[in-house]
């Protein structure tokens, strides 16, 4: 019995080094993989070419990590609070565990826009000690004002993927999502903010006025009194005239529950799209527009019915196109089509629809299939335009097929813009790429600077909503993917990405109405150094967006925290609007408006 327990022993031991050796030789093949392994490391579109390259050194994956900045003075009153408030540029990514430096202290709560515009404010807590409970409040404020606090997802970054770490990484709070609430817990070394937005009446008289706030420490029994400056421009700002829109399609299986997609919920998604800057749509459609004879039945269409509502909410206007999505409206096959399209057209125009563009096969691989998807096409081009998000391979490949590009961000080119002039076609952006709840600096930029300054005719997002929802305080089925906005019970619910959004389409409106002024000025002094202010600022815009991104293990490191924003800092966006402005005021003086 000893001599069979002896060996049954050493046969288990056998047999557990033979395992440990498999699981090292595993390891060690595993890593050798994750060292050999060739992949594009920004994970994010590259323009097409673009070498990928084995895996880069574990400290260029630490360069994603936002620097930890230097807390500014503190001032006794502060310390008495036990809280350090400040208010925050909302173009400027505020991170739950990044302290204000001394420009963020010394920052005051102002707001300057034009008369029927929304503006957003972030004042911030900075807990010195563990605060508790503080709610914000506006008293008897000149104009509408929304409380929203700002949720944070705290992350370990770099992000594991795919059995990968690096150690040397932090935890980092990830702003994200802006439920309407006026209380914030407040705990020291973390920021507690405040989303506020203020909307102008679009009747609101030129010139400055004032909206105070009360913060009250509720478990400290201490309260703050604060002001807010809003100086009301003597200007209007016209809408953008190109196509700014959310890629949207509103159903059963999007927006699973029936309290999110009702007549009520889905005419606020327009209203929202329409006070965000959108002008142009996605009209996603299921119907048969025609019976069998080919004649219309449009009454029947559900997406037709929604489309006049995005008309009498604002949202699209007759100048500036929408995308038609067909999913079976159309029978390109029955003997009738050209009729039913050449119908169509007509009853587009006298009904005063914006202009329909037909939407081809989305994000087509270059291969004998999507050659012969577009030919398809081909003969509905006599009737509508053609347009499909694309990438630069494809454009190249699908020149020829198509009448409007849109390209995926920072995929455009020179060349391309060469090629989309050659062939008398229009140059759109979009991306698919942004996890939609924050990284405010390239939200802005993207929507603002770089669509203004590479004269691009649209910018679509992936997506308004789909797929995810928040009940009783809590996502599901889990942390939303590229939803701008959550249907919940408490409402549609913005995140930061949405807001800054909205104010990069801002700065576009702002950038096109000084180009304006100049044009109409041209030999004014001010109006020649505007225009020379405004070429060096177009140059500096780079069309690859992600040229200096550092690498990332987890897809959305990059994408959540890296600006996306080359040669220009995240604080200049602020200073770059106050000298829009000022030059448009001075123009006005001296045309005398």
């Amino acid at each position: 019995m000893r001599m069979i327990a002896n060996d049954l022993r050493c046969y288990v031991i056998w047999m557990l080094a033979g395992v440990w050796c498999v699981a090292l030789m595993t390891s060690a093949f595993a890593a050798a993989e994750q060292a050999d392994r060739v992949m594009n490391w920004r994970q994010y579109p590259t323009p097409y070419g673009t070498p990928a390259t084995a895996r880069p050194p574990d400290e260029a994956f630490l360069k994603v990590i936002p620097p930890l900045k230097t807390l500014g003075t503190i001032s006794d009153e502060a310390k008495e609070l036990g809280v350090a408030v400040w208010w925050a540029d909302y173009g400027q990514n505020v991170f739950c565990e990044q302290p204000p430096t001394d420009e963020d202290l010394a920052r005051k709560g102002a707001i300057r826009t034009s008369a029927g515009e929304d503006e957003p404010l972030v004042l911030a807590l900075w807990g010195l000690d563990d605060v508790g409970n503080a709610t914000l409040s506006a008293n008897a404020p000149v104009f509408p004002v929304t409380i929203r606090k700002v949720e944070f997802e705290p992350r370990y970054i770099p992000g594991d993927y795919r059995d990968y770490h690096i150690d040397g990484g932090r935890k980092v709070g990830i702003p994200t999502y802006l439920p309407e609430e006026s209380s914030v817990v407040v705990k020291a070394g973390e920021n507690a903010p405040f989303w506020v937005t203020v909307s102008v009446p679009e009747d609101a008289a030129p010139g400055t006025y004032e909206i105070p706030f009360r913060l009250i420490l509720t478990d400290a029994n201490k309260a703050v009194t604060l002001a807010v400056t809003v100086e009301v421009l003597p200007f209007e700002l016209p809408r953008a005239k190109i196509a700014y829109g959310m890629y949207f399609r509103p159903s059963a299986k999007t927006l699973e529950n029936p309290r999110d997609r009702t007549p009520e919920r889905l005419r606020f998604y327009w209203r929202d799209m329409a006070r965000h800057g959108m002008t142009s749509a996605t009209l996603y459609n299921y119907t048969r527009l025609h019976d069998p004879e080919g004649n219309l039945n449009l009454h029947t269409v559900p997406v037709l019915g929604w489309l006049e509502e995005m008309i009498e909410e604002g949202l699209v206007t007759p100048d500036v196109p929408v995308m038609y999505l067909d999913g079976g409206g159309i029978d390109l096959a029955n003997p009738k089509t050209p009729e039913i399209l050449a119908s169509l057209k007509e009853e587009i125009a006298e009904r005063g629809w914006p202009e329909f563009l037909y939407y081809g096969p989305d994000e087509p691989s270059v291969n004998d299939k999507g050659w012969a998807d577009f030919e398809r096409l081909q003969p509905l081009r006599e009737y509508f335009r053609v347009v499909t998000a694309i990438g630069d391979h494809a454009v190249n490949a699908y020149a020829d097929f198509l009448d409007v590009y849109i390209v995926n961000a920072g995929c455009t080119s020179p060349e391309m813009y060469k090629l989309a002039a050659d062939k008398d076609a229009e140059l759109w952006t979009y991306t698919c790429h942004n996890r939609g709840r924050s990284n405010a600096p390239f939200q802005r930029y993207y929507a603002g600077i770089f669509t203004w300054a590479l004269r691009l005719k649209g910018n679509f997002m992936w997506a308004y909503t789909e797929n995810y929802t928040r009940e009783k305080g809590q996502y599901l089925p889990w942390s939303p993917l590229y939803c701008y906005v959550v249907p919940s019970d408490e409402g549609a619910i913005p995140s930061i990405a949405w807001e800054v959004r909205r104010e990069g389409v801002e700065d576009y409106r702002l950038l096109t109405l000084l180009e304006e002024q100049i044009a109409k000025n041209p030999d004014n002094t001010v109006a020649a150094e505007a225009r020379d202010w405004l070429e060096q600022l177009r140059g500096r815009v780079d069309w690859y967006i992600a040229r200096d991104m550092p690498p990332s293990l987890y897809p959305w490191d990059g994408p959540e925290l890296y600006p996306l924003c080359p040669n220009f800092e995240p604080a200049e966006f602020s200073k770059i609007r106050a000298k829009v402005i000022d030059y448009i005021l001075q123009l006005s003086s001296a045309a005398g408006g």
